[in-house]
């Protein structure tokens, strides 16, 4: 992922590299960049970009202070909230990043050693890719990466070489409102497809390591219930906006503070269920996610959340599930795993179909989840990891 480097677009690309455990710097990481005016500083070297008068600060809606290129119209996330620092002092500081950000640019765009990614945004054309590509060419043989959204028909597969230098691929769909909310598996599928191509190699198996876990959970098939009120799980009337954490309290210094940990667990949602989330979490640090579909019912999916754990947090890191639900919120779940890694590895869902859940079975906190007896007689085939 440090070979990559985003030509703008919007900020998700950088969002995906952050993810990943990475933080390389780039002039367009964090940037929204139109594809014209980004060929016509190509074609110029970005000449006067980042000189006294270009540059601006700008309040956006979100609360956030944006910094932006007159000459250019780059505009790029200064991740500084307004009120957090004076407008003139951010200002000064991004003049000096700009001018080191353009020189770097320039010199990787030379040595042709990174691999190049632009989202294909609304409007931009075969002819658009073609111009941009020609304008990176005249500065090194670093390769284009346009990447397109296809939705749910996405599937991982090679990326296609469509000229010199220049490569598609595709992801699900693109974070275009909140550009940290990504659809991560496809983006680490893709860019690890981007690398084998340039690099003449076959594609990584990208599931979590077969290493030994901190924490171990068990597998068999659990049913969870959310608070009864917002109070606690004391009776009372179900409120929808409760939030129940079936999740281990862990101690941070358990984990390798460098790598990254997954955890993941099969859930099926039944007909009646009324939580408005279910999701995963590992640890405080959260990077990527998947929540649970709660338009997909009476069927398996699998739901994760992949973090690290740094030392000196406070311990009681939580691993697990999570629901935003009251009382009718239940949903069953399994093969519950936590590993080393960015991804969950793949597997095939479970073969059991759980049965309604009577009172009974229903649990609340953490790992206290009881095993149905009619249940027994299968759970072997759901207690496998």
């Amino acid at each position: 992922m440090r070979t990559f480097r985003s030509l703008g677009g919007n900020c998700e690309f950088g969002f995906v590299q952050r993810y990943c455990g990475v933080e390389p710097s780039g002039l367009l990481r964090f940037a929204y960049t139109p594809i014209d005016a980004l060929v016509r500083g190509l074609g110029c070297g970005f000449e006067g970009f980042g000189v006294p008068g270009d540059l601006c600060i700008e309040e956006t809606d979100t609360g956030a202070f944006y910094c932006r290129s007159e000459r250019y119209n780059i505009w790029w996330n200064t991740m500084q909230l307004v009120g957090s620092v004076a407008p003139e002092v951010l200002l000064e500081r991004e003049y000096g990043r700009a001018a080191h950000l353009r020189a770097s640019f320039l010199a990787e765009l030379a040595a042709g050693s990174h691999i190049l990614v632009r989202t294909e945004s609304q409007g931009e054309t075969d002819a658009d890719f073609a111009r941009l590509s020609a304008a990176l060419q005249a500065h090194g043989a670093a390769p284009l990466l346009r990447v397109k959204a296809v939705g749910a028909a996405w599937k991982p597969e090679p990326v296609r070489q469509v000229g010199p230098h220049r490569f598609e691929g595709s992801v699900r769909r693109f974070a275009i409102e909140e550009a940290w909310a990504v659809d991560f598996e496809p983006w680490v599928h893709l860019c690890d497809a981007a690398y084998a191509a340039r690099h003449d190699l076959p594609a990584s198996a990208l599931a979590a390591a077969p290493v030994p876990s901190p924490i171990t959970f068990r597998t068999r098939l659990r049913y969870h219930v959310g608070k009864s009120s917002a109070g606690g799980s004391t009776p009372g009337p179900p409120t929808q906006d409760s939030h129940t954490s079936f999740m281990k309290a862990v101690d941070p210094a358990a984990f390798e503070p460098a790598r990254v940990y997954v955890f993941s667990a099969w859930v099926w949602i039944p007909v009646d269920c009324t939580a408005t989330r279910i999701f995963a979490a590992c640890g405080l640090r959260r990077l990527a996610w998947r929540d649970a579909d709660l338009t997909v019912r009476e069927r398996w999916q699998r739901v994760w959340a992949a973090g690290r754990f740094e030392p000196g947090e406070a311990p009681g890191a939580p691993v697990g599930l999570g629901m935003i639900g009251g009382r009718q919120g239940g949903f069953w779940s399994c093969r519950s795993v936590c590993h080393e890694g960015a991804l969950p590895r793949p597997v095939e869902p479970p073969r059991i179909r759980p049965q309604p859940a009577p009172a009974r079975w229903i649990t609340r906190w953490f790992d206290r989840e009881q095993t149905p007896r009619t249940a027994s007689s299968a759970s072997g085939d759901v207690a496998q990891p």
